[in-house]
């Protein structure tokens, strides 16, 4: 998810709309990971970090941020997906 995310963003083809509907679908998927018991709870909840951070992604577009901001601001949100990665492996696939 966080690939496409970024080389949509690195294209200059990424809306805050289609940030904001990520942002979304990973929050429902998650939920629906937790609820089946593929995920931990502390696996949820750490993996709600970057979900908040496609968010905030959302609306530095929609406030017309730079791109340079955008894509360091993506870069942290990759560097933190791969430290929650480390921590919940299960996750790695989900935030490729």
């Amino acid at each position: 998810m966080l690939s496409e995310i970024g080389s949509r963003l690195d294209g200059g083809e990424l809306s805050g709309e289609e940030a904001k509907e990520a942002s979304e679908e990973m929050s429902l998927s998650l939920a629906s990971l937790r609820s089946a018991g593929e995920i931990s709870n502390d696996a949820y909840l750490e993996a709600g970090v970057i979900q908040g951070g496609i968010s905030v992604l959302s609306n530095m577009i929609e406030q017309g941020c730079s791109k340079e901001e955008l894509l360091s601001h993506m870069n942290q949100l990759r560097q933190r997906a791969d430290r929650i990665s480390l921590a919940h492996p299960e996750l790695a696939e989900y935030f490729a």
